[in-house]
Parts: C-alpha cells; sequence; structure tokens
C-alpha cells in the first residue's frame, strides 16, 4: 500500500461498486434490527406480549389440572398458532423491512450478482485462521470486546438503578411481576439498542474509510486508468495530429477559390472568397500565421490570385472571423476597397456590397 498514495477516481469506485464491494457495517444492521425489535414490541407487537403473558399465566396455573392427550395438544397448538402468528409475522415482517432497508441505505441501493457465487475462500480453514490471527483479526476482536464491554456497562448500569423494584418482584403476584419483568425488559432493549447504534455508526465510519483506504491508486494505475477511459495519450497525439492535417489539407484546397489573399505581409494571411452571385458578405476561405501564412500566399500566386498587403484589415480578419465565416458589418468598407482594388486589376465591375 506504500506507493498507493492517490485518491480512488470515480471510475475505480464505479468498478468496486459493480463487484459487490461497497462500505457496509454488519453492526449497523444489527444495532436498527434492536432498535426496531423493542419498537415493534412496544406497538404493533404488543398483543404479541399479552399474549404471552397469558400464555404463560395459563400454562403455570392450568396445565397441572389438564390430562394432557394427543388431540388436547393439536388444540393447544393451533389455537396458539391462530393466537400468535399474526403479531409474529408483523414482528418479522419488519424486522425483514428494516434488516433490507439498512442494507439498501449503506450500499446505496446495490444489487451485484458478482458476490452470489461459491468462493471456497470464505468456507478454507487455513483462510479462517489466517483471517483470524492476522493484524485485522486482531482489531476485530478489540472490536468485540470493547461493544462487549459496552453493553455490559450499560445493562450494568440500568440493572443497577433498577435493583429495588427487581427486590419486589418477589412480594408481587405473578401477573404483575410479570407485566414489571416485560417493561424493564423493554426499556433495557432501548438502551443497549441505542448505545450499540452509536457504536455501529463509529463502525460505519471506519468501515467506510477501511474501504477507500483499500481503493487507494498509485500513480501508475491511474495512468492505466486513463489510458483505458481516454485511450493512450501518444495515439490520442496522433489523431489530433492528422486532423489537422486534414482539415489544413481541406484549408488550402480552398485557397484556389479564393479571390483575394490579405498578408500581414508574411506573418499572417487571410483567403477571402466572395461571389456577388451567391454570398451576402465576403467569406473567410483559409487563415493562417507564418509557415501555413507563406504556403498560402504562394497557393495564391500559383493560381493567378491577387495578394494585397493591409496588415490592418490582415490581422483584423484573423483575430476575428473563423474560417468559412461571413466578415463582419465593420470591415465591410475596408473588405470593399481591397476587392474594388482587384476587380480593377482584374477589369471588372465591383458591386456594392451589402451591410444589411
Amino acid at each position: 500500500m506504500s506507493d498507493r498514495t492517490e485518491a480512488p477516481t470515480p471510475r475505480r469506485l464505479e468498478e468496486a461498486r459493480e463487484e459487490g464491494r461497497v462500505a457496509r457495517s454488519q453492526e449497523l444492521n444489527s444495532a436498527v434490527i434492536m432498535l426496531a425489535g423493542a419498537v415493534l414490541l412496544q406497538g404493533p407487537g404488543a398483543a404479541l406480549v399479552a399474549n404471552l403473558k397469558e400464555l404463560i399465566t395459563t400454562s403455570l396455573t392450568g396445565l397441572p389440572e389438564i390430562g394432557l392427550t394427543g388431540t388436547w395438544s393439536q388444540e393447544w397448538g393451533y389455537q396458539q398458532v391462530v393466537q400468535l402468528g399474526p403479531a409474529v409475522g408483523i414482528i418479522l415482517l419488519g424486522l425483514l423491512a428494516t434488516g433490507v432497508g439498512t442494507t439498501l441505505v449503506q450500499t446505496g441501493f446495490l444489487w451485484s450478482t458478482k458476490k452470489m457465487g461459491f468462493d471456497f475462500q470464505r468456507v478454507n480453514p487455513l483462510s479462517g485462521l489466517q483471517r483470524i490471527f492476522s493484524g485485522q483479526g486482531l482489531v476485530e476482536l478489540a472490536r468485540a470486546l470493547f461493544k462487549l464491554g459496552l453493553l455490559g456497562l450499560v445493562a450494568y448500569s440500568f440493572l443497577r438503578g433498577q435493583a429495588q423494584e427487581l427486590l419486589q418482584l418477589s412480594q408481587m403476584d405473578f401477573i404483575t411481576a410479570l407485566d414489571h419483568w416485560f417493561k424493564m425488559a423493554l426499556a433495557l432493549a432501548l438502551r443497549m439498542g441505542a448505545a450499540y447504534f452509536v457504536l455501529a455508526a463509529v463502525d460505519y465510519g471506519y468501515q467506510r474509510w477501511r474501504f477507500m483506504q483499500s481503493m487507494r491508486m498509485s500513480k501508475d494505475e491511474i495512468k492505466e486508468e486513463i489510458k483505458r477511459s481516454e485511450g493512450d495519450p501518444f495515439l490520442r497525439g496522433r489523431i489530433r495530429a492528422q486532423q489537422r492535417r486534414l482539415a489544413r489539407s481541406r484549408m488550402m484546397a480552398n485557397v484556389k477559390k479564393a479571390s483575394v489573399v490579405i498578408t500581414n505581409p508574411t506573418h499572417l494571411a487571410v483567403a477571402i472568397g466572395y461571389d456577388q452571385a451567391t454570398m451576402n458578405a465576403p467569406r473567410v476561405l483559409a487563415k493562417g500565421a507564418y509557415a501555413v501564412a507563406q504556403r498560402i500566399a504562394d497557393i495564391a500566386r500559383e493560381n493567378g490570385i491577387p495578394v494585397v498587403q493591409n496588415i490592418p484589415l490582415a490581422r483584423a480578419l484573423y483575430r476575428t472571423v473563423q474560417i468559412d465565416g461571413e466578415i463582419p458589418p465593420d470591415l465591410y468598407m475596408a473588405m470593399a476597397e481591397v476587392l474594388a482594388y482587384v476587380y480593377r486589376l482584374q477589369g471588372q465591375k465591383l458591386k456594392t456590397v451589402s451591410t444589411t
């Protein structure tokens, strides 16, 4: 891990997610389920608690007087299923929904089939021993002991505060004592669940930090990922160079269609095309600087196209007009003077350039 100094890229995290590897705390699931169970027993599960108390009372007081025959046992079991079944079903469904919901929230609603296959390493005894006696195994052992100690402390502090009431249970009748015992058990479950939830939230933060550490990348891995996602930089450079050559070749071919080439005189060259019948305004067919400008001027001379030196106009056209774009209205007058000069050289009559 010493060379993995860079934070994971979004692509790296996405690949891990596709493989089912995300930050997740099993402790958080257990804590939320514990809290949900205590809440359900006080709400929808209150009927279950009442039925259980009645069942315990009936069993202790009535069973000694009843003959335990097979028929009676079947009827009694059916009766208990009918009474307890709906409440047990509600609680089980609630706990199942709580566990699934907590997992989905932690994993960002992840559904990956790659973790469903059988992995021999998970059941390999040697791998298990290596995990137990590894540094991570010692960390897990320390966490388990800390969790056990914290929950034990919470339980001890609660029961210590209820010591007087616990002693008084022996002086109450059975039904009243059983009712008090259920209330204390639920209160203890809520306190332990809350403490466990705080511990689980810290554990989730630790698991997320550990996951992000395991996802860290080296500089070489980042370079390789960039190559995979964007292509080899050398190849991309060659492609761009080829594209520039093709664009330049098309641009140079357009110089032969120009009406005039305006230069700076050697630094810049702009080839202008104008057809009074088909164009509203002159257009820039090609432009370039230095060597490209020289090549544009040479092609123009080879094809008998006038080359006119006009430094301000050449600079303005090169800076403000893109290739195949029309010249702006503020340059119409200067452009008209150049075209008029060219047409006079060619013995043609210039029509006025429209400014609308």
